[in-house]
């Protein structure tokens, strides 16, 4: 089964596709399961979840921390930006949910190896659609020496993007056996990382977008 776990709805500020557009499109090109990573938020997924679909929709948020991005996957209560990471990460547990460093090694807005080292991880996402195929390479092999899961989403904010890159599961029945194969470390990773094209339109974007928050993080 192929899951995005790391779509960016309307509900992110940088992103302006409905959640049902998001659903309508996943199913047409086969994937199985979506996690709606909105920032700061749950209302992607909340607005998700009512939609009627055979496609498995995964509580999930992307927390701004001090440092960075993190992935609470299986939240039922938002998490507050801002805090330091070590404290996102025990916020998310207390949930029973899974903390995982999202696109780590992305300069803007990714953790950084030494602070990934430095905290407990369910899972580091080994496979970003957004992401150089060398900043995938790392973060996988980050994710090996360290002992934990991949995961593995497109991070889109196009329609067009949605499925790029995914995480790889067995068959299960609904989001909680997301959660506990994650956990397992029954996953695997496919898809692709960004392209030479797309390279060119994110930093322009990222840059752009960043003078506009006055250098900013999200």
């Amino acid at each position: 089964m192929k899951f995005d776990l790391h779509v960016h709805s309307s509900y992110s500020d940088d992103s302006d596709i409905s959640p049902k557009d998001i659903i309508r499109t996943a199913e047409k090109i086969g994937l199985d399961g979506l996690a709606f990573l909105d920032h700061n938020t749950l209302e992607g997924y909340l607005s998700a979840k009512d939609i009627e679909t055979d496609i498995i929709i995964v509580p999930a948020m992307e927390v701004s921390t001090m440092s960075g991005h993190i992935m609470a996957l299986g939240v039922q209560e938002e998490i507050e930006a801002g805090l330091p990471v070590e404290e996102t990460i025990t916020r998310i547990k207390e949930q029973g949910a899974l903390s995982v460093a999202v696109h780590p090694f992305r300069i803007v807005s990714g953790l950084g190896e030494k602070t990934v080292r430095e905290n407990e991880w369910d899972a580091i996402e080994g496979m970003n659609g957004r992401c150089s195929k060398s900043n995938n390479t790392q973060s996988r092999k980050l994710a090996a020496e360290l002992g934990v899961p991949t995961t593995g989403g497109s991070d889109s904010h196009r329609m067009e993007s949605i499925g790029t890159a995914y995480t790889v599961l067995e068959d299960i029945e609904g989001w909680e056996d997301t959660i506990k194969e994650i956990k397992k470390g029954n996953t695997d990773v496919g898809g692709r990382s960004r392209t030479f094209s797309e390279n060119l339109f994110y930093f322009r974007r990222t840059l752009s977008r960043w003078i506009k928050r006055g250098f900013k993080r999200i």
